[in-house]
């Protein structure tokens, strides 16, 4: 059998449980959000077209997660199968080298990495600001059709909105509003009449009260304030995105796509981080060949659920440790922005040192990467 036909033969073994996982992996997330779609639909008849481009906005998002995961997933599990079946004994008795049964995975890799790339560049913000500007279309909607009297109105997060009358213009009688947006003080208004308005172009509501008592209290002080406010006229805002000094809207870090970061004449320090992360994520499933195809060789008992759990526990960890550095960079600004790329750097020390490892047909245990990590304090111990 030629090269190619068992490259071509590992490529299939790797894509078969590669996409079989992403389908797994993207449903298993849109189920977590199937609770939130009945309410919406059953109890809040809202259409199921508006609620269903919800979660194509989300989509990118799910795919930024699951693309990474399934991909590793293909690699445990299709190496673990052909290394229990003696196949690799086979290929390299064929003549292959491990590094040439390696390309095709690397094929898949760079595949992988274009397209988290498409998606952390433009099509995860994109779908973000889209959400956002859905979600409040959904409200502006709703509340078009006038607020419901004596029913407490939930869907603005944190503030709950009663009216004990509504007109057929949308004017409010007897208005009684819950504000706990602010974590350190809780807010409570009542006023004699109130009217809802909203602005497309800034994504807010502003509600104005009129001739009413404004209750405040201060919740994170030993001593808690208490204020009482009379007015004639007040006005609250609820803002679904940040504004700017115009209070027209601003784009968060999240929502712009790297071009429009990159255009920004001064960038902050949030934007910078994203940056970095938008730029060290994709190589992640470059690194995850390093790591998985040795994995995947020296542990032929676990099976495809053993693979699916190794995989699991090796993206969550290089999640978890993307997420430490990026609370990191934000929470602390004399931290260098390069610690982005840890966890990169880790997981290519790793995993060359294990490829090379298999390459070279020196046997180990997955225990080794445990090992890996114990060896600098190991060595501190024995200077002591």
């Amino acid at each position: 059998m030629s090269a190619r036909r068992i490259q071509k033969y590992i490529f299939r073994e790797i894509v078969a449980p590669m996409g079989i996982a992403l389908v797994i992996l993207t449903f298993v997330l849109l189920m977590g959000n199937l609770l939130k779609l009945t309410d919406l639909v059953i109890n809040k008849g809202i259409p199921l077209g508006e609620i269903s481009l919800l979660f194509y906005y989300l989509l990118p998002s799910f795919f930024d997660i699951a693309l990474g995961m399934a991909f590793l997933i293909g690699i445990l599990v299709g190496f673990s199968r052909l290394s229990a079946d003696h196949e690799i004994i086979a290929m390299k008795s064929a003549g292959l080298s491990l590094r040439q049964m390696t390309l095709p995975v690397v094929a898949i890799a760079l595949a992988t990495s274009l397209a988290l790339t498409a998606i952390a560049f433009t099509a995860k913000p994109a779908g973000k600001r889209n959400f956002k500007e859905q979600v409040f279309r959904i409200l502006q909607n709703r509340l078009g059709k006038g607020l419901e009297p004596m029913v407490f109105f939930h869907d603005f997060k944190d503030v709950v909105l009663f009216a004990q009358e509504v007109d057929s213009g949308g004017q409010m009688k007897g208005v009684f509003l819950s504000d706990n947006r602010d974590p350190a003080e809780h807010s409570v208004i009542s006023a004699r009449t109130g009217r809802l308005f909203s602005s497309p172009t800034s994504l807010a509501f502003t509600i104005f009260l009129q001739d009413g008592t404004l209750h405040n209290r201060a919740v994170q002080k030993k001593d808690s304030e208490y204020r009482l406010l009379n007015f004639s006229e007040y006005q609250l805002t609820l803002d679904f995105a940040e504004k700017n000094g115009n209070q027209e809207r601003r784009l968060a870090p999240k929502e712009m796509t790297l071009g429009e970061i990159l255009a920004k004449p001064k960038l902050n320090r949030k934007m910078k981080i994203e940056v970095h992360k938008r730029l060290a994520t994709p190589f992640a499933p470059l690194l995850f060949v390093l790591l998985g195809v040795p994995l995947g060789i020296h542990s032929p008992r676990s099976g495809r659920m053993g693979g699916f759990a190794f995989s699991l526990v090796i993206f969550l960890f290089y999640y978890l440790l993307s997420s430490f550095f990026e609370t990191l960079c934000l929470e602390k600004e004399a931290i260098p922005l390069f610690l982005m790329w840890i966890p990169n750097l880790i997981f290519l020390a790793v995993g060359t040192s294990l490829f090379n490892r298999a390459a070279r047909e020196k046997s180990f245990s997955p225990q080794s990467i445990v090992e890996f990590f114990r060896r600098p304090s190991n060595g501190t111990k024995n200077s002591s």
